[in-house]
């Protein structure tokens, strides 16, 4: 018989004051030896309405989904991530979760599978309270091997006191708890942690195996107490290129004890660089216009966030944005005006007298606008609709050379 551990790793974010954040109410377990396709777990005591419930599932047979996740009270399940294969081609994972639930006593947590597994199905439900109302899910990763670390994977959450929520199963051996966890089940030798997170940063499931294939997943949840009162309340973050740089803009409705902005960019959205900082007003009772300016790079796209810090060091990062970088080499191609009214455009290019090119239009998706073929050096492209105020592209192409220069249409 293999020997399975789960555990549930979660981290926390609190930040109203005078609330105590995520607390761990219960959890239940059962690893069933059949081919039955449900599985059911019942609490061991009342659950309280508007808390969280956390339903780790793992079963054989590859072939077979979870097709539905219900309780006797109703409330609704989502699953966090698609299913995981794990063990070579023997078994699946996978993680649900139900927020702001309508409790009861001994709620009943039920699983279907597609079709009967080969030999074994098991379920861990852990409930939290603390959580906040909305939907809590905040990031979650997956990650699968037989090396003795074990690890889902490491994200970075988005506020302080977060709950990260995490299982990893092993084929074989036992895995032993991550440091600075607390247990909650050891049931079939199989663990459930939870931790409080202080700080923003990044996390995931860790321990440590005997040897043998295993399977960690995570999920990090926003607590009542990741809900800090941010210095600034902001109405705006865009971004644009213009004449060969991007230009970042933002807004405040007001602010309070406000340090500074830092501005961050990632050339795939994950990996990110600080590449500068503006002072804040500090304290104001009325709208702020901020703006940045940063080189565009070789990438098509650019992703960029903004991250506030206050007086007394709290951060806070804002949603992430990404901008389309205008092209640098413009092979003495010049485009008037811009920005464009959207009705028409004109160029001059230096050009062989009677050279052939082509000049096309696309929106800032790469869909197609207009196209036309010219022999002069200056050209004029009238649009058949007059177009929406955004970020387009003219590419210019010969026999010789290509370019692509950006323009912006403003009403």
């Amino acid at each position: 018989m293999f020997r399975f551990t789960v555990i549930a790793i979660i981290s926390i974010f609190c930040a109203i004051q005078q609330s105590t954040g995520q607390t761990h109410v219960q959890t239940g377990t059962l690893f069933q030896t059949t081919t039955a396709n449900t599985i059911a777990v019942t609490f061991g005591a009342a659950s309280t309405t508007g808390n969280l419930i956390v339903v780790h599932l793992d079963w054989d047979g590859q072939s077979r989904t979870i097709s539905s996740v219900k309780d006797n009270k109703g409330n609704t399940y989502k699953k966090i991530n698609g299913t995981t294969f794990w063990n070579g081609t023997h078994y699946a994972a996978e993680l649900w979760y139900a927020y702001n639930i309508t409790g009861a006593a001994a709620i009943t947590v039920t699983a279907k599978l597609s079709g009967a597994p080969t030999s074994f199905s098991q379920m861990y439900i852990s409930e939290y309270s603390g959580i906040v109302t909305s939907d809590p899910l905040d990031q979650n990763a997956v990650a699968t091997g037989s090396s003795v670390a074990v690890s889902s994977g490491n994200k970075t959450i988005t506020y302080n006191h977060e709950l990260i929520y995490g299982a990893s199963i092993g084929a074989s051996g036992a895995l032993t708890s991550g440091a600075g966890f607390t247990n909650r089940s050891v049931a079939n030798n199989n663990i459930i942690e939870d931790k409080k997170a202080a700080t923003v940063g990044s996390y995931n499931t860790s321990f440590t195996s005997a040897g043998g294939l295993w399977v960690a997943q995570m999920a990090s949840f926003i607590t009542t107490s990741s809900l800090i009162i941010l210095p600034i309340d902001l109405l705006s973050f865009t971004g644009q290129c213009n004449n060969g740089h991007i230009v970042l803009a933002w807004t405040t409705a007001s602010e309070s004890n406000n340090d500074y902005f830092t501005v961050e960019r990632s050339a795939d959205g994950a990996n990110w660089e600080t590449i500068g900082t503006t002072q804040s007003a500090g304290n104001s009772p009325v709208s702020q216009n901020y703006s940045f300016t940063a080189d565009q790079t070789n990438d098509q796209i650019s992703y960029f966030r903004l991250k506030q810090t206050d007086l007394d060091g709290q951060f806070k990062y804002f949603r992430t944005i990404q901008v389309n970088n205008c092209f640098k080499n413009d092979a003495g191609l010049n485009i008037y005006p811009n920005p464009s009214n959207g009705r028409s455009l004109f160029g001059k290019l230096n050009l062989k007298a009677s050279e052939a090119y082509t000049i096309e239009i696309f929106d800032n998706l790469g869909r197609p606008i207009s196209r036309l073929v010219s022999t002069q050096p200056e050209f004029a492209v009238n649009f058949q609709q007059t177009l929406p105020s955004g970020v387009y592209f003219v590419k210019i192409s010969s026999a010789d050379f290509s370019a692509v220069k950006c323009f912006l249409v403003s009403h």
